[in-house]
């Protein structure tokens, strides 16, 4: 059961404080004083919802009473009701310019009275509901900054992951970024059949390769008491000391670290296929010499070969006409000869020429590559 406010009574006429202690019984836990001293010493021990405050009392009077509560940051807030037989407006003046909330002239009905109070309560209520909200508000804008930060840490890693091209410059550049976090970590960046591992204590450690060697197998993000792993492709991000205490700030690391470790990961993979379009294109370039250099070669030989075919059927032709002589041949079985041989020469000749084309297409070929390779 939510507990009744408190309400102190400063009074020095022993009847009205009996008066005002039964108005307020049913509503709140009072407290009463004949003297300003006696509840300036017992605020601080005990803090109250609400004053109400006689303006003449012995001693300490009512308006210092009230600046003094007004003055201390500790109960400044506190809602403070004048109680006094004055009506003037210069009282009213005076008790407004003092920090007071309300003032309540004597004689009063007890109804009213508990009516100013149950107000002052209320307004003391929204009041302290307005300053969780802001101090909710002033909290949520506070993490909200901080993360937008600790987000910042992962868009300037993407950016420089861009200008790395090497598995060294991406594990600096990813090192560097844990680094703003505050973390003690390692990681391990897997290109083809080779491993780099890196953490602030150095490279290639042992006892480091040996552990992420292990956890590179633990499913995709794997904790286990202050350590957390993060497996993403070719990357693997041992994260050491998770700040298990505070659960607001580890869950942003989580997060933050995975974006980290996939992005590095995205970069990896670029990386390679760099690596491999390199090997390709210099592969390409070794062999495109060669491949020069034979098809000038095969010109060659078909020149070559070509003019001795040429003098081969000149040869053969000639031969050809001079055993008509001696073969007693008739006219027409000559000339069907001679237009065979004729035919078969002409199809050797054709040939020729399409090998002779197809070199120069393999020529032109070669001759793009090689401009291709020059941009």
């Amino acid at each position: 059961m939510e507990e009744k406010p408190l309400v102190f009574i400063v009074d020095d006429d022993p009847v009205l404080l009996d008066v005002l202690d039964a108005a307020l019984a049913d509503d709140f836990r009072r407290a009463s004083f004949t003297a300003g001293e006696a509840c300036l010493t017992r605020l601080a021990e005990c803090r109250p919802d609400i004053v109400l405050l006689d303006l003449s009392l012995p001693g300490i009077g009512g308006f210092e009473v009230c600046q003094r509560l007004k003055g201390d940051w500790e109960s400044r807030d506190i809602p403070i009701l004048f109680i006094s037989a004055s009506d003037d407006i210069d009282t009213r003046l005076l008790c407004y310019e003092a920090g007071g909330e309300d003032f309540i002239t004597k004689p009063f009905d007890p109804a009213e009275l508990l009516r100013k109070v149950r107000v002052a309560a209320r307004i003391l209520d929204e009041k302290r509901a307005l300053h969780e909200q802001a101090g909710y508000a002033q909290r949520t804008a506070m993490s909200a900054m901080v993360s937008m930060g600790e987000l910042g840490v992962v868009l300037q890693f993407l950016s420089k992951s861009f200008a790395c091209g090497t598995q060294e410059e991406l594990g600096a550049a990813l090192l560097d970024a844990l680094r703003h976090y505050e973390l003690n970590a390692a990681l391990q960046l897997r290109l083809g059949d080779g491993a780099l591992t890196v953490s602030d204590n150095g490279r290639e450690l042992p006892l480091e390769v040996s552990v992420l060697n292990h956890v590179r197998h633990s499913g995709r993000i794997f904790q286990f008491r202050s350590r957390c792993v993060f497996n993403y492709g070719r990357v693997t991000v041992l994260i050491n000391d998770m700040p298990l205490a505070d659960g607001e700030r580890c869950g942003r690391i989580r997060d933050n670290v995975a974006l980290l470790a996939e992005g590095a990961d995205a970069r990896m993979r670029s990386i390679e296929a760099e690596e491999l379009a390199r090997h390709r294109r210099a592969g390409i370039e070794a062999a495109l010499p060669r491949v020069q250099s034979t098809l000038e070669s095969v010109q060659a030989n078909y020149r070559r070969n070509s003019l001795e075919l040429t003098q081969a059927m000149i040869e053969f032709q000639e031969a050809l006409g001079k055993s008509f002589i001696s073969l007693g041949l008739t006219e027409s079985q000559e000339n069907s000869l001679t237009t065979l041989a004729d035919d078969y020469m002409q199809r050797m000749v054709a040939s020729q020429d399409a090998s002779l084309q197809t070199i120069g297409e393999l020529q032109a070929l070669a001759a793009s590559l090689q401009d291709v390779l020059r941009r």
